[in-house]
């Protein structure tokens, strides 16, 4: 009898504390693209804690937002320091190269540049009107 009581209260407390664990808000993004709570355990965070929820939403894509801005400079820091280092090798490589494979190389290389800042400059201007969207909530 004792036995049985025991087991039920851990497992009761697990079950309470598996379920504090779900509803405590998210300090990881946890939005869909319609900056609405994603999934099960955020919706019901966001409506028991909403100031709570959106304040750590709001930061989340803050650092996400000031993150994705800053990969410009930090790319370019670390080209600089590989074409420093590298540029001997380079030369070589240019030498051993085609000048059509060099154009394609090229012509590839800015495809996908250009594809990444695209991804990249969407994703920004999602959290930047997720971001507008939580600061209308915090204000209410």
């Amino acid at each position: 009898m004792i036995k049985l009581r025991l087991r039920d209260m851990v497992l009761a407390g697990a079950g309470l504390v598996f379920l504090g664990w779900a509803v405590l808000p998210p300090s990881s993004l946890a939005l869909d693209e319609s900056c609405v709570p994603h999934g099960g355990p955020p919706s019901l965070s966001a409506a028991l804690f909403p100031e709570t929820f959106w304040e750590r939403q709001l930061a989340a894509v803050l650092e996400e937002r000031d993150d994705l801005l800053a990969r410009p400079a930090r790319r370019a820091r670390i080209d600089a320091q590989i074409r420093s280092e590298a540029s001997a090798i380079e030369g070589r490589m240019d030498r051993l190269n085609r000048e059509q494979g060099r154009i394609d190389d090229r012509a590839e290389k800015e495809r996908h540049d250009m594809a990444e800042q695209s991804a990249r400059l969407k994703r920004v201007a999602w959290l930047m009107g997720c971001e507008g969207e939580i600061r209308q909530r915090l204000a209410r």
